[in-house]
C-alpha cells in the first residue's frame, strides 16, 4: 500500500469478485460466506461508515479517502453486506443485521433510497466502478466544491473535514436542476483505474423517482453536466431501466 499526499490508496489491479461464477455471468446472489470479510463502523453523524478492518481487492474503487482512513456509503455497505464481504457494527460494536441494513436505505436519510440502492447493485454486478456523483474519491482528485451558484468553497491546505464536506455535499444534493441530478459517477471496470487520478465517467447516471423527464429538464441537466453522457434510470417494483435520448428535430410543416 502506498501514501501519497497524506492519502492511502491501494495499488493493486481492480478485481470485482461477484462478477466470476461459472458460465462468466455476473452473480446476483446474495449473502455468501466469505473468509475475507472486511468491517467498518457506523458513524450516525456523517451517515456514513469508517472501515477499521480492510480485506479484499474491492476497496480498489469502493469508498472515499479522508485523512488516510477509508470511509463508505450506505449503498456500498449494503451491496457487500448482501455478498457477505463486510460487517457493518454500530456504536455498541455490535454487527447490524441485513435487515437493519435494508431500513436504512428504506428510511432514505443517508442520500440513498431503495430504488437509488437497485440501480448501484445493477451496475456493480455489471463489473462498473461507480461513485457518488460530486464527491471525489480523494481530496488529491479534487481541492474544491462548486455550488450552481458559482460559489466555490475550498480550504487553504486543499483539504476538509470530512463532516463538513458531507453536509456540503447535501446541499448540492438538495440543489436540483429541475427536479432531476447526477446520482452517481459510472467508470468503465479499469485494471489501472486510480481514487486519485480516476479520469471522467464514461457516463453520469440520473435515478429518477418518477416518470421519464420532460425535454427541458434533459437539456438543463445536460447543460449542467458538460460534455459527459447523461443516463437516467427508473426503477419501477425491482425492475431497473436504464435509458438515454438523442436529439430528434421535427421537420417544420408547410
Amino acid at each position: 500500500m502506498a501514501r501519497r499526499g497524506g492519502e492511502e490508496e491501494e495499488d493493486e489491479h481492480h478485481q470485482n469478485p461477484f462478477l466470476l461464477i461459472s458460465g462468466g455471468k455476473a452473480s446476483s446472489s446474495k449473502f455468501q460466506f466469505r473468509n475475507d470479510v472486511s468491517r467498518a463502523r457506523w458513524d450516525e453523524k456523517l451517515g456514513m461508515g469508517e472501515v477499521v478492518e480492510k480485506k479484499g481487492s474491492m476497496w480498489t474503487t469502493t469508498g472515499i479517502i479522508r485523512n488516510g482512513k477509508l470511509y463508505c456509503h450506505i449503498e456500498e455497505i449494503m451491496f457487500l453486506a448482501e455478498r457477505g464481504a463486510l460487517h457493518l457494527v454500530g456504536s455498541d460494536d455490535k454487527i447490524l443485521s441485513i435487515g437493519d441494513l435494508y431500513k436504512k436505505i428504506a428510511e432514505g436519510k443517508d442520500g440513498c433510497s431503495w430504488g437509488t440502492f437497485e440501480a448501484y447493485r445493477r451496475l456493480k454486478l455489471l463489473g462498473y466502478i461507480i461513485g457518488r456523483h460530486g464527491i471525489p474519491w480523494t481530496m488529491k482528485e479534487n481541492k474544491s466544491f462548486i455550488f450552481n451558484s458559482q460559489q466555490t468553497i475550498s480550504s487553504k491546505d486543499g483539504s476538509l473535514d470530512l463532516d463538513i464536506e458531507y453536509r456540503i455535499s447535501i446541499l448540492l444534493k438538495g440543489m436540483q436542476i429541475d427536479g432531476i441530478k447526477p446520482t452517481f459517477d459510472v467508470y468503465l471496470p479499469n485494471s489501472k483505474f486510480k481514487k486519485s487520478s480516476p479520469g471522467d465517467p464514461v457516463f453520469l447516471l440520473c435515478v429518477l423517482k418518477v416518470s421519464p423527464p420532460l425535454r427541458q429538464e434533459v437539456e438543463n441537466v445536460e447543460r449542467s453536466c458538460g460534455c459527459i453522457p447523461i443516463k437516467f434510470c427508473i426503477v419501477d417494483h425491482g425492475q431497473v431501466s436504464f435509458f438515454s435520448f438523442d436529439k430528434v428535430t421535427l421537420p417544420v410543416l408547410p
